[in-house]
């Protein structure tokens, strides 16, 4: 019987339309400022101030931001509030980042929506290229010069297992997260879709080459021990018998690897 399980359920929902009465913030400990922030990527489901939202996402600049105004939540960013994501300082800001340009604000896509993220490059004396300091915290770039937008490792890992499962296009994925991020009117979020098709052809390739135990491309050949066995190719004990040479149709070919290369292919008997 759902019907109890319904009623629960719609509850439960209601209750996540409003800031309980009494709340308090949840964030540092003695924190006396009024609740008004609630982070929808947060089970908690904890209300807290401006300052202590900010002290606790610090590393966590995708996570979406509800504030309350009295009768209802409205969308928000931690870029709006003030959270500055620093680069190369565990988060932090790097004390030179004014040396250069500043901060930037940077376009983010993650598997909850697009973000606006401010982004606090560092510029300490030999401190990484910008687009370095990106992919050091799972960021993509979507160009190695002057980076306006990138894709986190998990929106990318996310689309290739819905790609190859499901057939989804980059078009509807990224159509999918168009919505996720204004649900009324997808029309005024911006459109990244050409440099997330271009990107997510890269991550194929290089994630094709990792599998393969590359680690870099400079090298001669790939280290095999970090390598993946193909699943295809008969191995002996694992995929085939072991004493597949002792089979009394050992004259006929029965175990055949295949290698391809665009659309010439290369039969060894094994």
């Amino acid at each position: 019987d759902f019907s109890q399980l319904r009623h629960n359920l719609l509850d439960a929902m209601l209750k996540q339309e409003c800031l309980p009465n009494g709340a308090i913030c949840s964030g540092m400990v003695g924190c006396s400022f009024p609740p008004e922030y609630i982070f929808q990527d947060c089970d908690d489901g904890a209300s807290k101030c401006g300052m202590c939202a900010i002290d606790g996402h610090r590393r966590l600049p995708c996570h979406r931001l509800t504030k309350w105004n009295g009768k209802s939540f409205e969308k928000q960013s931690l870029e709006s509030i003030g959270l500055v994501f620093g680069m190369n300082h565990s988060g932090e800001r790097c004390p030179h980042e004014n040396t250069g340009s500043g901060s930037q604000i940077l376009t983010v896509m993650d598997t909850n929506s697009l973000h606006n993220v401010q982004i606090g490059w560092c510029r300490c004396a030999g401190a990484p290229e910008l687009h370095d300091q990106l992919l050091n915290v799972s960021l993509i770039p979507a160009t190695t010069l002057r980076p306006v937008t990138a894709f986190t490792f998990r929106v990318m890992k996310l689309f290739h297992m819905l790609n190859l499962v499901g057939r989804l296009t980059p078009w509807d994925f990224c159509g999918m997260i168009q919505w996720l991020t204004d649900n009324a009117d997808s029309r005024n979020v911006q459109d990244v879709y050409r440099q997330f098709n271009q990107i997510q052809r890269q991550w194929r390739a290089v994630r094709a080459w990792k599998r393969a135990g590359m680690t870099s491309l400079n090298a001669e050949s790939p280290i095999i021990g970090i390598g993946m066995d193909c699943v295809s190719c008969p191995m002996p004990g694992i995929n085939i018998p072991k004493n597949w040479r002792e089979d009394p149709d050992a004259g006929v070919v029965l175990h055949i690897e295949s290698i391809s290369d665009d659309l010439l292919v290369f039969l060894t008997v094994i």
